[in-house]
């Protein structure tokens, strides 16, 4: 076959070349749908998906939705599973804000986050207190807003009594992903915990059990479970074609006749060579690279004539 070159305004492109950038470009329009964040987006009064009907884990954990139109109106509701808690709080990066710290209106169903004065990370989490236990969700979201502040400060601070923490946490517009190495602390009234058994569970389906250092830190490689989850789609299952996960991590401890439980859950992505992603970053890459033609070949012609110039004087 003859590949016959293309001549668009000074831009000469082979028909080869296009037909290769189209088949590559188009499936990744359709997959940048898959493409989320470390939150759920769905319309504010959506029904749950199907996936998350299924009880996948007995632990506690903070969901996080997204409603709202556009930006401007959009709102962050935390919707606990399995704990009853009695108060939900966040607490802001920006630690000398006003608002660091404060109690979110609970309607004994869903919390709503609500607007803050500055962006950032905040660290949401539920509890719920008995006579003889005490039991907490805890999880971050990132609100893309001016004011963002390094969150590894208010992270450190003591919010409850028995702690799993990030170390650290993705940066934004970043996330969790399989195949990746990530440390979690593991602390009990801000001292480490040794030896510590923690418990994660997938949505996905994985389970795994690790142990605290001698540091208190527990190093979880996050499972590439994706590929059983597609596999499960083509047999008749329903993932709704959604390329994100959650898990959760948990653990237990009793001291003084009281046992305290806490999970931190959040999302994870596929790992960043898998074939999907691989594609779609070829894809977005070649767009790019076709977008940005154009401007290079006008700056160019301009400076040409600007030396032209230059000699005619």
């Amino acid at each position: 076959m003859i590949s016959k070159p293309i001549n668009q305004g000074g831009m000469v492109m082979s028909s080869r070349a296009l037909t290769f950038a189209a088949m590559v470009a188009v499936p990744c329009l359709f997959m940048m749908p898959a493409i989320s964040a470390n939150a759920e987006l769905q319309p504010k009064h959506a029904k749950h998906s199907m996936r998350d009907a299924v009880l996948w884990t007995a632990y506690p954990r903070l969901k996080i939705m997204m409603g709202g139109e556009n930006r401007a109106q959009r709102e962050v509701t935390l919707l606990p599973k399995n704990i009853a808690p009695n108060s939900i709080d966040a607490y802001s990066s920006n630690i000398k804000s006003p608002d660091a710290h404060r109690q979110l209106p609970y309607d004994l169903v869903t919390a709503k986050l609500g607007k803050s004065a500055t962006g950032g990370f905040y660290w949401l989490s539920a509890r719920e207190d008995q006579a003889d236990k005490v039991t907490v969700a805890s999880t971050v979201y990132y609100m893309s807003e001016r004011g963002s502040k390094n969150p590894t400060v208010m992270f450190m601070q003591q919010k409850n009594a028995l702690e799993i923490i990030p170390q650290p946490f993705p940066r934004e517009h970043s996330r969790y992903r399989a195949s990746e190495d990530w440390k979690f602390l593991v602390r009990f009234n801000s001292q480490p915990l040794v030896q510590q058994k923690v418990n994660m569970v997938t949505q996905n389906g994985s389970k795994i059990e690790l142990l605290s250092d001698a540091q208190g830190i527990v190093t979880v490689h996050m499972p590439d479970d994706f590929k059983a989850m597609d596999e499960q789609r083509q047999d008749g299952g329903h993932n709704h074609g959604r390329r994100t996960s959650e898990f959760v991590l948990a653990t237990e401890y009793a001291d003084a006749g009281k046992t305290y439980l806490t999970g931190f859950n959040n999302s994870y992505g596929p790992d960043a060579f898998d074939q999907r992603s691989l594609v779609a970053g070829l894809g977005f890459m070649l767009l790019g690279m076709m977008g940005a033609a154009p401007l290079l070949r006008n700056r160019k012609v301009a400076k040409k004539a600007a030396e032209t110039g230059k000699k005619e004087l």
